[in-house]
């Protein structure tokens, strides 16, 4: 083989590598997802929706009335607290980013 061919192979094969690493970056920042913490009395239950994404979930908070939500979709999320009387708080808005833990305050 000629240094031409090894240099035109050679190429390509480096071009090949960085479009698999373009795109398997791609593809691990669409799966990135945060964490949610906060407080409220224990029997409470915390429910979160995400109006853009269709994320619900509901967590019943026990004696500490501290709660963790992992693995959330980044995005903008509603957090409402349903008291044990059937009452609700206000609800307050929370943003998830990208490995990072937000607050409800």
């Amino acid at each position: 083989m000629n240094r031409g061919a090894l240099r035109k192979g050679f190429n390509q094969l480096a071009a090949i590598a960085v479009f698999g690493l373009a795109f398997s970056a791609a593809a691990m920042a669409q799966s990135s997802s945060g964490n949610l913490i906060g407080e409220g009395k224990a029997g409470d239950t915390v429910i979160i929706s995400g109006p853009d994404n269709g994320f619900h979930r509901e967590m019943e908070l026990k004696e500490d009335g501290k709660y963790q939500m992992r693995r959330i979709p980044l995005g903008d999320y509603t957090v409402v607290i349903k008291h044990a009387d059937g009452s609700f708080s206000a609800p307050k808005t929370v943003s998830v980013r990208v490995g990072s833990t937000a607050r409800v305050q």
